[in-house]
Order: C-alpha cells, then sequence, then structure tokens
C-alpha cells in the first residue's frame, strides 16, 4: 500500500542497473567545460560505474560559448540526469530562438534530462523532492538562506519514502538526518549510518567539486577537482 502523501515516482525514472555501483555525482556545471573537463577525470580516476547530473548544467542565463563543449562531454561519457531551474528551458517546452543560438549537441543531451532519478533507496533531483519539477516558478525558489534548508529537508523526508536524496541548487556541502543537520560541511567522507535517512545537498562544478557515491561502502565523498588558488 501507498504511503499517504507521497508521490508515485514513474518506472520511467528509475535506473535499470542495481546496487551495489559506485556513482560519479556532477551539479551545478553552469557552462563551465573546462571544470567539467577536471571534474570527469577525477572521477574516471576513481573509477566510477555511472556518472549523474543534479540539473543546472546547461545554462542559457550565463555565456554560452561551452555550452556544446558541457553536453558533449556528458554525451561521451553516457552520464544521465535531471533537469534544474537553469536547463528547464532547454528540456521542455523549448523556445524557438534556442535552437538558433545553441549547439544541437545541447539539445540531443538535454532531451534526456528527466524531473528526478531514482536508485533503489536513492533519490537524485536539482531541488528537494518536494518540490514539483515540472512547475518552473517553484523550481527557481530564490529563499536559500542557511536555516531554511532544515525545514526543506523535512518536507522532502515526508515527500518521498528513499532513505538518502541528493539535491544541488544550494551551492554549498550540507546533510541532515531527521534527528537534525550533520556537522559535516563536505570536508571528508560522509558515512551514512544503516537505516538513517539523509537529505545531503552537493557541491558545485563551477566552483571546483565533485563527489563519488559508494552504495557498498555506505558513504559520500566529495573531490576537490579544481585545487583551492
Amino acid at each position: 500500500m501507498a504511503r499517504v502523501g507521497v508521490p508515485v515516482v514513474d518506472s520511467n525514472f528509475l535506473f535499470t542497473r542495481g546496487l551495489p555501483m559506485r556513482l560519479g555525482i556532477l551539479a551545478d556545471v553552469h557552462n563551465e567545460a573546462e571544470e567539467l573537463r577536471r571534474a570527469l577525470s577525477a572521477l574516471r580516476i576513481r573509477g566510477v560505474d555511472q556518472v549523474i547530473t543534479l540539473g543546472d548544467i546547461c545554462d542559457p542565463f550565463a555565456p554560452g560559448e561551452e555550452m556544446g563543449s558541457v553536453a558533449s562531454q556528458l554525451a561521451d561519457c553516457q552520464a544521465e540526469g535531471a533537469w534544474g531551474n537553469h536547463d528547464f528551458v532547454l528540456c521542455q517546452d523549448v523556445p524557438e530562438v534556442c535552437p538558433q543560438r545553441y549547439p544541437s549537441a545541447v539539445f540531443d543531451w538535454m532531451a534526456g534530462m528527466r524531473p528526478r532519478m531514482v536508485l533503489e533507496d536513492c533519490h537524485f533531483s536539482h531541488r528537494e523532492s518536494s518540490v514539483d519539477p515540472y512547475d518552473i516558478a517553484q523550481l527557481w525558489d530564490l529563499e536559500e538562506e542557511r536555516e531554511c534548508l532544515s525545514g526543506r529537508a523535512e518536507q522532502a523526508f515526508a515527500a518521498v519514502p528513499q532513505l538518502w536524496q541528493f539535491v544541488e541548487h544550494y551551492h554549498r556541502w550540507w546533510a541532515t538526518t531527521p534527528a537534525g543537520p550533520s556537522a559535516w560541511a563536505g570536508d571528508g567522507l560522509l558515512r551514512f549510518q544503516p537505516d538513517e535517512r539523509y537529505f545531503v545537498v552537493v557541491g558545485p562544478v563551477c566552483e571546483g567539486w565533485c563527489a563519488i557515491l559508494d552504495t557498498e561502502q555506505r558513504s559520500l565523498e566529495p573531490l576537490r577537482s579544481t585545487p583551492v588558488r
């Protein structure tokens, strides 16, 4: 019996591959092709089974010269992902003017973006799972104060049944359980306790970050793909 208040997740959003896996997580590239290249290299060296993107990968609101390169790099490594507030317009109801501005590779790759992705007990999306990914007004909510994240996480825990939820949008590292926020802020390995639920914000590629989720070791490892200057 379905839980009251939990939206049904369409099977089209499910991975066909099962656990355990090492997943490379990328978020908020914002057309930064060189940062993406470094992140993919770091993930390749560490040996991941699949690359997942959490949205705002191609950004029509930022300089677009490198957008084609970003899309091609992700297509080459067969990345899968969810759309964000910035790239929503490139994969849903695309305005006629967009194909005239950007390479076809952008739209070929963005056509495969999904509102959310689920792999067994892992839920991946750009915003928290309580947000309607088809509602652009909800995707563009700009209220980003740190203190409101706990409330957003509480809504996410009530929205879907998965144990671990991974989002971006907030351009920071942050994690909480239903009991309260963790002291972890991307400074080392985050280990998931058995049967505990987690809501995790992943750091952005455009600021030199990526991550590896190891479902067998039950851990998330932040990776600094670009050295701190």
